[in-house]
């Protein structure tokens, strides 16, 4: 797929989800060229599932985050050991490692950010992307990347009933860009919600 293709494909996906509630029932996920060539593999052989840690790996852990009492439950992301710490804003947190900012987490409202999707498809062109069904109806993930010569820009979009935790990261080379693919990839903020729901559906069968 050419970088054009890649765009449409993740605006048209992504547009459904968000304006009509419709979702793949499956992984979907494109690459260009261009960007594949960075991560070092072709358009063809790429597959985000590459980042996939299935089981414990050292030098990376879960990182609980604590956005108040409202939220009903933490959050986990998964980091490098080494970006240890957090930043507090008032309406985000970052990830520090060496006191530079790696990756900045923002907790909204889905409805609120569905009125800035045309914003955000305007920020540049999709290279590639993924997306995860975790659990119908409510629980997805979507990850998106975004060239800007030699930058890459990154997205990830974790949903739940009516919120969004939105991470944003960037990368200037092969090792960064793997180490924010990884991280974005292997977190699973909502995991303990899903674990709830699940138990409840369970539980009223």
């Amino acid at each position: 797929m050419t970088q054009t293709t890649v765009a449409n494909y993740f605006q048209q996906t992504l547009r459904e989800w968000v304006v009509n509630g419709k979702f793949p029932e499956t992984t979907v996920e494109a690459c260009s060229p261009s960007l594949a060539t960075k991560l070092g593999y072709t358009a063809e052989t790429f597959t985000f599932d590459n980042y996939i840690h299935s089981s414990q790996t050292p030098e990376w852990s879960l990182r609980p985050l604590d956005f108040g009492p409202d939220l009903g439950g933490t959050l986990y992301i998964y980091l490098p050991t080494t970006w240890a710490d957090l930043n507090k804003l008032d309406n985000a947190t970052q990830v520090l490692s060496g006191g530079l900012p790696r990756q900045t987490l923002y907790l909204m409202d889905k409805p609120e950010w569905s009125g800035t999707l045309e914003a955000f498809f305007n920020q540049g062109q999709v290279g590639a992307f993924v997306y995860y069904l975790i659990q119908p109806p409510d629980f997805h993930q979507w990850i998106c990347l975004m060239e800007e010569g030699n930058r890459v820009w990154l997205f990830a979009f974790y949903s739940a009933p009516g919120k969004l935790l939105i991470t944003k990261a960037d990368a200037s080379d092969k090792a960064s860009l793997e180490l924010q693919l990884t991280s974005l990839i292997n977190s699973n903020p909502w995991y303990g919600f899903v674990s709830t729901a699940s138990t409840t559906s369970a539980g009223t069968v």
